[in-house]
Protein backbone atom coordinates (compact mmCIF):
# COMPACT_ATOMS: atom_id res chain seq x y z
CA UNK A 1 0.00 0.00 0.00
CA UNK A 2 1.00 3.63 -0.66
CA UNK A 3 0.04 6.29 1.91
CA UNK A 4 -0.43 9.81 0.57
CA UNK A 5 -0.28 12.42 3.36
CA UNK A 6 -1.92 15.64 2.13
CA UNK A 7 -1.82 18.76 4.28
CA UNK A 8 -4.41 21.28 3.11
CA UNK A 9 -5.48 24.81 3.98
CA UNK A 10 -7.67 27.26 2.03
CA UNK A 11 -7.74 25.16 -1.14
CA UNK A 12 -10.80 23.34 -2.44
CA UNK A 13 -10.64 23.44 -6.25
CA UNK A 14 -6.97 22.47 -6.19
CA UNK A 15 -7.63 19.58 -3.83
CA UNK A 16 -10.49 18.47 -6.08
CA UNK A 17 -8.01 18.25 -8.97
CA UNK A 18 -5.64 16.12 -6.89
CA UNK A 19 -8.40 13.76 -5.77
CA UNK A 20 -9.71 13.45 -9.32
CA UNK A 21 -6.22 12.45 -10.46
CA UNK A 22 -6.07 9.86 -7.69
CA UNK A 23 -9.47 8.51 -8.71
CA UNK A 24 -7.94 7.93 -12.15
CA UNK A 25 -4.91 5.94 -10.93
CA UNK A 26 -4.43 2.53 -12.52
CA UNK A 27 -2.84 1.32 -9.26
CA UNK A 28 -5.50 1.16 -6.54
CA UNK A 29 -3.73 0.00 -3.38
CA UNK A 30 -3.34 3.38 -1.71
CA UNK A 31 -4.85 5.53 1.01
CA UNK A 32 -5.25 9.30 1.12
CA UNK A 33 -4.70 10.88 4.52
CA UNK A 34 -6.15 14.39 4.40
CA UNK A 35 -4.83 16.62 7.19
CA UNK A 36 -7.38 19.42 7.23
CA UNK A 37 -6.23 22.74 8.69
CA UNK A 38 -9.33 24.70 7.67
CA UNK A 39 -11.42 26.22 10.48
CA UNK A 40 -14.67 24.85 9.00
CA UNK A 41 -16.14 21.88 7.10
CA UNK A 42 -15.60 23.18 3.58
CA UNK A 43 -13.94 19.92 2.51
CA UNK A 44 -16.75 17.56 3.46
CA UNK A 45 -18.78 17.91 0.22
CA UNK A 46 -15.60 17.43 -1.80
CA UNK A 47 -14.60 14.27 0.03
CA UNK A 48 -18.09 12.82 -0.45
CA UNK A 49 -17.66 13.17 -4.22
CA UNK A 50 -14.87 10.56 -4.20
CA UNK A 51 -16.38 7.45 -2.59
CA UNK A 52 -14.02 5.11 -4.43
CA UNK A 53 -10.99 6.56 -2.63
CA UNK A 54 -9.85 5.29 0.74
CA UNK A 55 -9.75 8.67 2.49
CA UNK A 56 -8.92 9.32 6.12
CA UNK A 57 -9.93 12.83 7.14
CA UNK A 58 -7.91 14.18 10.08
CA UNK A 59 -7.41 17.65 11.48
CA UNK A 60 -4.50 19.57 12.92
CA UNK A 61 -3.50 23.06 13.94
CA UNK A 62 -1.79 25.20 11.34
CA UNK A 63 1.65 24.25 10.08
CA UNK A 64 2.79 22.08 7.19
CA UNK A 65 5.28 20.07 9.22
CA UNK A 66 2.77 19.68 12.06
CA UNK A 67 0.19 18.31 9.63
CA UNK A 68 2.58 15.75 8.20
CA UNK A 69 3.49 14.68 11.71
CA UNK A 70 -0.19 13.99 12.36
CA UNK A 71 -0.33 11.79 9.27
CA UNK A 72 2.89 9.82 9.61
CA UNK A 73 2.04 7.77 12.73
CA UNK A 74 -1.30 6.63 11.31
CA UNK A 75 -0.14 5.84 7.77
CA UNK A 76 -0.51 2.15 6.89
CA UNK A 77 1.43 2.05 3.63
CA UNK A 78 4.82 0.55 2.86
CA UNK A 79 5.50 3.66 0.75
CA UNK A 80 4.89 7.19 2.05
CA UNK A 81 4.40 10.33 -0.05
CA UNK A 82 3.59 13.96 0.73
CA UNK A 83 1.64 15.44 -2.21
CA UNK A 84 0.85 19.15 -2.04
CA UNK A 85 -2.84 19.95 -2.11
CA UNK A 86 -2.35 21.76 -5.45
CA UNK A 87 -0.37 19.05 -7.25
CA UNK A 88 -1.81 16.19 -9.29
CA UNK A 89 -0.65 12.80 -10.59
CA UNK A 90 -0.57 11.26 -14.08
CA UNK A 91 -2.78 8.12 -14.20
CA UNK A 92 0.07 5.59 -14.11
CA UNK A 93 2.27 7.33 -11.54
CA UNK A 94 1.50 5.19 -8.51
CA UNK A 95 1.78 2.02 -10.60
CA UNK A 96 5.20 3.17 -11.81
CA UNK A 97 6.28 4.12 -8.28
CA UNK A 98 5.25 0.74 -6.84
CA UNK A 99 6.96 -1.11 -9.71
CA UNK A 100 10.14 0.90 -9.11
CA UNK A 101 10.25 0.04 -5.41
CA UNK A 102 9.61 -3.62 -6.20
CA UNK A 103 12.49 -3.62 -8.69
CA UNK A 104 14.91 -1.64 -6.48
CA UNK A 105 14.91 -3.15 -2.98
CA UNK A 106 18.26 -1.54 -2.15
CA UNK A 107 16.89 2.00 -2.51
CA UNK A 108 14.90 3.78 0.18
CA UNK A 109 13.36 6.68 -1.74
CA UNK A 110 12.74 8.11 -5.19
CA UNK A 111 12.23 11.73 -6.26
CA UNK A 112 10.38 12.44 -9.50
CA UNK A 113 10.45 15.57 -11.63
CA UNK A 114 7.86 18.32 -11.21
CA UNK A 115 6.12 19.53 -14.39
CA UNK A 116 3.15 21.79 -15.06
CA UNK A 117 0.02 21.02 -17.08
CA UNK A 118 1.95 21.66 -20.31
CA UNK A 119 4.66 19.23 -19.18
CA UNK A 120 7.14 22.07 -18.77
CA UNK A 121 9.62 21.81 -15.89
CA UNK A 122 8.63 23.44 -12.61
CA UNK A 123 11.28 24.60 -10.17
CA UNK A 124 14.90 23.64 -10.89
CA UNK A 125 16.31 22.44 -14.20
CA UNK A 126 15.91 18.68 -13.82
CA UNK A 127 18.74 16.31 -14.75
CA UNK A 128 18.42 14.54 -18.11
CA UNK A 129 18.97 11.11 -16.59
CA UNK A 130 18.41 9.44 -13.23
CA UNK A 131 21.09 10.06 -10.61
CA UNK A 132 21.80 9.35 -6.97
CA UNK A 133 20.26 11.74 -4.46
CA UNK A 134 23.34 13.35 -2.94
CA UNK A 135 23.14 16.13 -0.37
CA UNK A 136 23.84 18.72 -3.06
CA UNK A 137 21.28 17.24 -5.46
CA UNK A 138 18.60 17.17 -2.78
CA UNK A 139 19.02 20.91 -2.23
CA UNK A 140 17.56 21.39 -5.71
CA UNK A 141 15.43 18.31 -6.27
CA UNK A 142 14.26 17.17 -2.83
CA UNK A 143 10.84 18.84 -2.88
CA UNK A 144 8.01 17.37 -0.83
CA UNK A 145 5.40 16.64 -3.55
CA UNK A 146 7.85 14.66 -5.68
CA UNK A 147 9.17 12.43 -2.85
CA UNK A 148 8.22 8.78 -2.32
CA UNK A 149 9.87 6.99 0.62
CA UNK A 150 9.75 3.51 2.05
CA UNK A 151 7.96 3.31 5.37
CA UNK A 152 11.10 1.77 6.86
CA UNK A 153 12.94 5.00 5.98
CA UNK A 154 10.37 7.34 7.55
CA UNK A 155 10.33 5.14 10.65
CA UNK A 156 14.12 5.48 10.82
CA UNK A 157 14.36 9.24 10.38
CA UNK A 158 11.33 10.19 12.47
CA UNK A 159 9.05 13.21 12.21
CA UNK A 160 9.35 16.58 10.49
CA UNK A 161 10.82 19.51 12.37
CA UNK A 162 7.76 21.57 13.31
CA UNK A 163 9.87 24.71 13.68
CA UNK A 164 10.51 24.66 9.93
CA UNK A 165 8.18 25.10 6.98
CA UNK A 166 5.06 27.03 6.03
CA UNK A 167 2.95 27.86 9.06
CA UNK A 168 5.68 27.11 11.59
CA UNK A 169 5.99 29.35 14.67
CA UNK A 170 9.33 30.70 13.41
CA UNK A 171 10.45 32.88 10.51
CA UNK A 172 11.98 29.81 8.87
CA UNK A 173 9.08 29.12 6.51
CA UNK A 174 11.01 26.67 4.33
CA UNK A 175 13.69 24.04 4.64
CA UNK A 176 11.60 21.33 6.30
CA UNK A 177 11.82 19.16 3.20
CA UNK A 178 15.60 19.55 2.89
CA UNK A 179 15.98 18.78 6.59
CA UNK A 180 13.81 15.67 6.25
CA UNK A 181 15.07 14.31 2.94
CA UNK A 182 18.78 14.63 3.77
CA UNK A 183 18.42 12.66 7.02
CA UNK A 184 18.43 9.24 5.27
CA UNK A 185 21.94 10.00 4.00
CA UNK A 186 23.16 9.97 7.59
CA UNK A 187 22.00 6.34 7.81
CA UNK A 188 23.61 5.30 4.52
CA UNK A 189 20.24 4.99 2.76
CA UNK A 190 20.42 5.19 -1.02
CA UNK A 191 17.90 7.35 -2.87
CA UNK A 192 17.35 8.13 -6.55
CA UNK A 193 16.29 11.18 -8.53
CA UNK A 194 14.27 10.00 -11.54
CA UNK A 195 13.28 12.73 -14.04
CA UNK A 196 11.54 10.12 -16.19
CA UNK A 197 8.62 10.15 -13.73
CA UNK A 198 6.43 13.20 -13.20
CA UNK A 199 4.29 14.84 -10.54
CA UNK A 200 2.35 17.80 -11.89
CA UNK A 201 2.45 21.10 -10.02
CA UNK A 202 1.74 24.79 -10.81
CA UNK A 203 4.73 27.02 -11.41
CA UNK A 204 6.67 28.27 -8.40
CA UNK A 205 7.86 31.39 -10.20
CA UNK A 206 5.01 33.87 -10.49
CA UNK A 207 6.11 37.34 -9.41
CA UNK A 208 3.31 37.56 -6.86
CA UNK A 209 4.41 34.34 -5.20
CA UNK A 210 8.08 35.32 -5.28
CA UNK A 211 7.35 38.68 -3.64
CA UNK A 212 5.43 36.95 -0.85
CA UNK A 213 7.79 34.10 -0.14
CA UNK A 214 11.37 34.84 -1.23
CA UNK A 215 12.75 36.26 2.02
CA UNK A 216 11.42 33.75 4.54
CA UNK A 217 11.86 30.78 2.20
CA UNK A 218 15.47 31.70 1.45
CA UNK A 219 16.21 32.27 5.12
CA UNK A 220 14.84 28.84 6.03
CA UNK A 221 16.74 27.14 3.24
CA UNK A 222 20.04 28.74 4.22
CA UNK A 223 19.53 27.90 7.89
CA UNK A 224 18.94 24.24 7.09
CA UNK A 225 21.92 24.30 4.73
CA UNK A 226 24.08 25.07 7.72
CA UNK A 227 22.48 22.61 10.14
CA UNK A 228 22.26 19.70 7.68
CA UNK A 229 25.96 19.42 6.99
CA UNK A 230 26.34 21.32 3.74
CA UNK A 231 29.90 22.64 3.30
CA UNK A 232 30.41 26.39 3.49
CA UNK A 233 31.55 26.46 -0.13
CA UNK A 234 28.11 25.22 -1.17
CA UNK A 235 26.46 28.07 0.73
CA UNK A 236 28.91 30.50 -0.85
CA UNK A 237 28.02 29.16 -4.29
CA UNK A 238 24.29 29.65 -3.61
CA UNK A 239 24.91 33.18 -2.34
CA UNK A 240 27.02 33.97 -5.40
CA UNK A 241 24.20 32.76 -7.65
CA UNK A 242 21.79 35.15 -5.94
CA UNK A 243 24.14 38.11 -6.27
CA UNK A 244 24.99 37.17 -9.84
CA UNK A 245 21.32 36.85 -10.70
CA UNK A 246 20.74 40.35 -9.38
CA UNK A 247 23.59 41.75 -11.47
CA UNK A 248 22.39 40.02 -14.66
CA UNK A 249 18.83 41.23 -14.08
CA UNK A 250 20.05 44.80 -13.62
CA UNK A 251 21.94 44.65 -16.91
CA UNK A 252 18.77 43.44 -18.61
CA UNK A 253 16.75 46.24 -17.03
CA UNK A 254 14.65 43.75 -15.05
CA UNK A 255 14.57 45.66 -11.78
CA UNK A 256 11.88 43.49 -10.22
CA UNK A 257 13.92 40.31 -10.43
CA UNK A 258 17.11 42.20 -9.53
CA UNK A 259 15.51 43.25 -6.26
CA UNK A 260 14.21 39.74 -5.55
CA UNK A 261 17.68 38.25 -6.03
CA UNK A 262 19.09 40.79 -3.56
CA UNK A 263 16.32 39.97 -1.09
CA UNK A 264 17.19 36.30 -1.45
CA UNK A 265 20.89 36.99 -0.85
CA UNK A 266 20.12 39.02 2.30
CA UNK A 267 17.86 36.25 3.60
CA UNK A 268 20.47 33.60 2.88
CA UNK A 269 23.08 35.52 4.86
CA UNK A 270 20.72 36.03 7.79
CA UNK A 271 19.54 32.42 7.87
CA UNK A 272 23.02 30.94 7.59
CA UNK A 273 24.85 33.27 9.95
CA UNK A 274 22.26 34.45 12.47
CA UNK A 275 19.97 31.43 12.70
CA UNK A 276 19.94 29.58 16.04
CA UNK A 277 22.52 26.86 16.50
CA UNK A 278 19.78 24.26 16.61
CA UNK A 279 16.04 23.99 16.83
CA UNK A 280 14.44 20.93 18.37
CA UNK A 281 12.49 18.80 15.96
CA UNK A 282 9.45 18.46 18.18
CA UNK A 283 6.66 20.93 18.71
CA UNK A 284 7.82 21.95 22.19
CA UNK A 285 10.60 24.21 20.90
CA UNK A 286 9.29 27.60 19.82
CA UNK A 287 11.77 30.06 18.39
CA UNK A 288 10.62 33.63 17.70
Amino acid sequence: MVSLIVATLNRVDELERLLASLDAQTFRDFEVIIIDQNPDDRLLPLLLRHPSLLVRHLRSARGLSRARNVGLPVAKGDVIAFPDDDCWYPPDLLADIQAWFDANPDFGAIYTALRDADHQSVGPKWPKASCLATREALFAYGISPNAFMRRAVTDTIGLFNENLGVGSPTRFQAGEDMDYFTRPLDFGIRMLIEPGLTVHHPSFHSMDRLRRTTYEYAMGGAYVMRTCGYPFKFFAWCLTKSLGGSAVSLVRGDFGHARLYLVRAAAQLRGYILGPRDMKRDASARVA
